[in-house]
């Protein structure tokens, strides 16, 4: 039995592990297969739609979608798991009389689409009819560039383990109390996906993307803290593995000696995460469906002022560095840069086809998104942001004076989205003149969504984004008199 080769000096290099020579093999086989499954797409989409339009719809569209990803999981300093998975398949919208049908097939072959064309016929049937229902208006309208890394194949499978071995490792090598990781994972991924339809629409693009995120552990006697980081990007040669573990070890270290501080209405300053994951929860509420169906606190307040002056929020699906960005969305309707709200007044709400046409005045922003080739079009934000200010987060814990710091927030799912009201955990510092001092633990910041944009008196230059409604990404935010709660 071979056991490895020899190096160009003659010394013997260890075989590659066998799970990591299928896993390569099947990386490879993937990528000479996504051209065949184009291939096989291109044929079967024209048999889909003219089946369809046979079969008596008014119009017809087929979503394909083929992905694969890769995803390695690390304990205790060894890969405790290593998945690829590949997925491809197709949905079939079909529409006739005002009547809307679906139906999906991973079976690409003649009588695949037989049976898929069949099904999503069939399904008119049990659907009311809605005068807003049917294909957009709009179509394909230009690429984004490098949304497809050049070098996402350059690295291969071992490599990309040893990267998240690494990063592991390299976690307990940051701080004197940060001795571990509790747990590291790195995934990436790539897909081709292609819209057809009986208005002539014949569009697709390819999109990649990887990401490595570790939690690191400090501990001091019988205290342990946690802190995480990530890192992202559209090929493993993007990702800052140095950066990401000294993040983790140093926000795990800060809070080494937490407490609980006296309740008080105070100035908070939230850091990037934190602040994007509050600000990721507008997203229900900035959609034009919750909006018509009265579950949105936004609801009617189109041109007035919901927030300070000094807030700028855009949703922007063509966002180069965006991990939600394509150049159409799940309808084929063009990707866009929407100011949802500027100079604190509420401009737009996210729309996508059925929403606009409903609304009678509206266009879609290009928010349809597609989960998988499984599902509809649904209304969902893409890369939202706050935009940022000029000052640095130092010079914003300075102005504060004195407050808290918040570097963490969860329990983000008790947020109500049609009142706003929030009760979420944090942890982070007490600031004392301008100064970090005591870290704090097992505290509450509470108030309403609205409360809390319209008391925003300062944005800092430190615009991050996060995995969170879509891809969303906040500066540091400086907001005055929340109310704090802890021992």
């Amino acid at each position: 039995m071979r056991q490895g080769g020899t190096d160009g000096r003659g010394r013997r290099r260890p075989a590659t592990p066998a799970h990591l020579r299928a896993h390569r093999g099947r990386h490879q086989a993937e990528r000479r297969g996504a051209d065949v499954s184009a291939l096989r797409f291109e044929r079967s989409a024209e048999r889909a739609l003219a089946a369809a339009v046979d079969g008596g719809a008014r119009d017809a569209e087929l979503y394909f979608h083929h992905g694969a990803e890769l995803t390695v999981r690390v304990f205790a300093g060894e890969v405790e798991s290593l998945t690829a998975a590949e997925a491809r398949g197709a949905g079939l919208r079909v529409f006739v009389d005002s009547r809307m049908g679906f139906a999906y097939t991973s079976d690409l072959t003649e009588d695949g689409v037989r049976q898929l064309v069949a099904g999503a016929l069939d399904a008119c049937r049990y659907t009311e009819p809605d005068e807003h229902v049917g294909l957009s208006d709009l179509a394909p309208d230009g690429e984004i560039p490098g949304l497809a890394a050049a070098d996402f194949d350059a690295m291969p499978v071992d490599a990309r383990v040893a990267m998240a071995l690494e990063l592991d490792a390299a976690v307990g090598r940051q701080h004197a109390d940060v001795r571990r990781a509790a747990g590291t994972v790195y995934g990436d991924e790539r897909g081709r996906t292609e819209l057809h339809t009986t208005r002539g629409v014949r569009a697709g693009f390819d999109a990649t993307a990887a990401y490595a995120f570790t939690e690191a552990i400090a501990a001091r006697g019988d205290e342990m803290q946690s802190g995480h980081s990530f890192t992202y990007g559209r090929s493993a040669s993007s990702l800052d593995i140095g950066a990401c573990a000294a993040e983790a070890a140093e926000r795990a270290a800060a809070l080494l000696g937490a407490e609980r501080a006296p309740s008080r209405t105070t100035t908070v300053l939230f850091e990037p995460w934190a602040a994007a994951s509050l600000i990721g929860t507008l997203g229900s509420s900035l959609s034009a469906e919750a909006v018509q169906k009265g579950r949105s606190l936004l609801a009617g307040r189109l041109g007035e002022a919901v927030a300070a002056s000094c807030v700028t929020l855009v949703d922007d699906g063509r966002l180069l560095e965006g991990m939600a960005s394509g150049p159409w969305d799940g309808e084929g309707v063009p990707t866009q840069r929407t100011e949802v709200i500027a100079g604190g007044v509420l401009r737009s709400y996210l729309h996508n086809t059925y929403t606009a046409r409903r609304d009678g005045r509206a266009v879609s922003t290009g928010n349809a998104a597609r989960t998988s080739y499984r599902s509809t079009p649904e209304l969902a934000p893409t890369n939202m942001f706050l935009v940022p200010g000029d000052r640095s987060h130092r010079e914003l814990i300075v102005a504060m004076g004195d407050g808290v710091l918040v570097s963490d927030v969860h329990g983000l799912h008790t947020v109500n989205p049609v009142t706003g009201e929030f009760s979420v955990g944090i942890n982070g510092h007490l600031i004392c003149a301008g100064e970090r001092g005591t870290p704090i633990r097992e505290m509450t910041v509470a108030g309403t969504l609205l409360e809390l944009l319209a008391r925003i008196e300062g944005l800092g230059s430190d615009l991050r984004f996060m995995f969170a409604a879509g891809f969303v990404g906040a500066p540091s935010v400086l907001v005055r008199e929340l109310a704090v709660s802890g021992g």
